[in-house]
Parts: structure tokens; sequence; C-alpha cells
């Protein structure tokens, strides 16, 4: 008998515990999604049609702290902060070589520019090797970017090495500005490849691409 009357105390407890449960789920924040941005087209004319060069950007390194779902930023000591709410629409890494990729065709019309993996029989002419170092936000607010990135030919020699560093500073507080900030810092990061491909000769077409991916 006091069995069953403990049993008999212990379903309402349990079903009101469930209910509690389920209000509290309810009640918890709902995860935010977020993409890069890359710069606007200046023109809306048609593709050149006989580009000076086919460009292809290579896939994108990141380091592992940056290489997850949530967006990351730098806190005191070096530790590393992860908002749980605030999560990439897309892998990071690839993210930053559509962006890349998009930078590239908006600064350079004169070039077609495509990401890999390539189109089976696809000749490039340059590709651009690029590894992330660094690309989140700081203890201080800025957003910084740290790449270093070569430009290789097409049998693979490397035609130009360099590193690039670019610091943003957006308004908007949180993920929303971290993003923000990533997109403006990679298209600092962009320019900065855009210029070194303008600098290089045009490439002859009788040259034969080396097959990469």
């Amino acid at each position: 008998m006091m069995r069953a009357r403990a049993l008999a105390f212990l379903v309402p407890t349990l079903a009101a515990a469930v209910l509690l449960g389920g209000c509290l789920l309810k009640q918890s924040k709902p995860a935010r999604t977020y993409v890069l941005d890359p710069l606007a087209a200046a023109g809306t004319s048609a593709p050149c049609e006989t580009p000076l060069a086919v460009v292809g950007v290579l896939k994108v390194t990141v380091p592992g702290w940056i290489d997850r779902p949530q967006v990351t930023g730098r806190a005191a000591s070096g530790q590393i902060v992860t908002d749980e709410f605030a999560r990439w629409g897309e892998p990071i890494e690839r993210g930053i070589q559509r962006v890349v990729a998009e930078n590239l065709a908006a600064l350079l019309p004169d070039r077609r520019v495509v990401a890999a993996p390539f189109a089976p029989g696809q000749a490039i002419d340059q590709r651009v090797d690029l590894g992330i170092t660094e690309a989140a936000r700081q203890v201080d607010g800025t957003v910084l970017v740290e790449a270093r990135w070569a430009v290789l030919g097409p049998k693979g020699e490397t035609l130009v090495q360099h590193r690039s560093s670019h610091r943003a500073s957006p308004t908007a507080a949180g993920a929303a500005g971290a993003v923000t900030g990533a997109s403006e810092a990679l298209a600092g990061l962009s320019r900065d490849i855009a210029d070194a491909l303008r600098a290089l000769p045009t490439p002859e077409r009788g040259e034969k691409a080396v097959e990469r991916p």
C-alpha cells in the first residue's frame, strides 16, 4: 500500500517535470545561420567571351579551430570562443573559396574565374592557392583575416607568393559583426590577389595546364 501511494505521488511529479522540460525547450534560444558575402559586381555586363585568362581558385585550407559549424572568435589569453547559437550555413573553407572567387570575378571582369573542383578538361591558366591562418573577431572587437597565398602557373610553377593581413572594424555586435567583418577583410585579401594577377603577363594559350583538383 505504501508503495502504491509512492508511485501515485511520483506520477504527477514526473508529469510536471516533463511539462516543465518541454516549456524550457520551447523557450531555448534559436540558432542563427550566417554566410559570408562577396563584393557587389561593378556592372551588369555579360561575362567576357574571350577572357585574358582563366583563373581557378583551389580549395582553401583553414585551421581546425576555424573549421567547425559554429562561428568562432578570440578571447583573452588566446582562448577560442565558439557561439553555439551562431552557425555557418556552409563549410567555412567552402564559403571563403566561394567569396574569393566571386570577388575576383568582380574585380577582374576581363578574366574568367572558376572554383575547384574544375570541370573535366577545363584549362586553367592561373591557380590561386590560398591558406587561411586567422579569421576571427579579436578581443578589441575588430575582425582579423590573415592568409598565405600563391598564384601558380599552368605547369604548377609558383608565379607569385605572398602573405596578406586585413583587419575590419564592424559596427554590429556579436556574430553578425564577426561575419560582416570577415567579409570585409576577405574583400581586402581578394584585392591583393587581383592586383597580383593583373601584374602577371597574359598567359600564352599554347601552354598545357597541369591537372590539379
